[in-house]
C-alpha cells in the first residue's frame, strides 16, 4: 500500500514538475473508416504520450506508439478501437482528436488496461504478458526526468525499494504455507 500511494505522488509531482501538459489536441490529416486499425494520421502528436487512450469525435482509442504525425499499433501492441464502451465509428479529416481529461495519473496504465480488457483469440497470447509486464515497469520507473542527472539517483533507490519489495512479497507467499 505505502509503495503505491508513492508511486502516485511521484507520477502527479514528475509530471508537474516536468511541465507535462495535461490536456492536447491535435486533427485528423486522413479519413478513418469503423474498422481501420492502420496509423492514424495527424497534424502533430506534440502533448500525447507514448502510449495512452485518445478521443475522436465520441469514440476512444487506445493506441501503442507514436511517431512525429501518427498514432500507431503493432502485431504485439494493436491499436484497440471502441474503448471503454464507446462504438468504433468513421472519422474524417479535420475532426479534433484529443486527449483524455485527468490523464496524468493514468497515462501510464491506460494502453495496458484496454489491451488487456479487448483481448481475444491468438492474439492474446502475445498481447496479455506484454501489456501485464509494461504495467509492472510502469509502476518500477517513476518520472524523475525533471530532476537533471545530479540527482538522477533518486530513480535508482526507487527501482532497488521495488526490487526488495517483489522479493519480500515473494517470500511472503513462499512462508503463507505451513507443514
Amino acid at each position: 500500500m505505502f509503495f503505491g500511494w508513492i508511486w502516485l505522488i511521484t507520477v502527479i509531482a514528475g509530471g508537474v514538475l516536468a511541465g507535462e501538459v495535461p490536456f492536447a489536441s491535435t486533427t485528423l490529416t486522413a479519413d478513418i473508416t469503423a474498422i481501420s486499425t492502420t496509423p492514424i494520421e495527424v497534424e502533430s502528436t506534440n502533448g500525447f504520450g507514448s502510449t495512452g487512450v485518445l478521443i475522436v469525435g465520441e469514440e476512444r482509442i487506445a493506441y501503442s506508439s507514436t511517431t512525429a504525425t501518427t498514432f500507431r499499433g503493432n502485431i504485439a501492441r494493436p491499436m484497440v478501437r471502441g474503448v471503454d464502451g464507446s462504438e468504433a465509428i468513421p472519422h474524417t479529416a479535420e475532426d479534433v482528436v484529443r486527449t483524455i481529461e485527468g490523464v496524468l495519473i493514468n497515462e501510464a496504465i491506460d494502453y495496458n488496461l484496454a489491451a488487456i480488457s479487448d483481448a481475444a483469440g491468438l492474439a492474446a497470447f502475445i498481447t496479455i504478458p506484454i501489456a501485464i509486464y509494461n504495467l509492472i515497469v510502469s509502476f518500477a520507473t517513476t518520472p524523475f526526468g525533471f530532476l537533471g542527472t545530479d540527482l538522477q539517483f533518486i530513480s535508482v533507490i526507487w527501482g532497488i525499494a521495488f526490487v526488495g519489495f517483489i522479493f519480500s512479497l515473494g517470500l511472503s507467499m513462499l512462508g503463507w504455507r505451513r507443514v
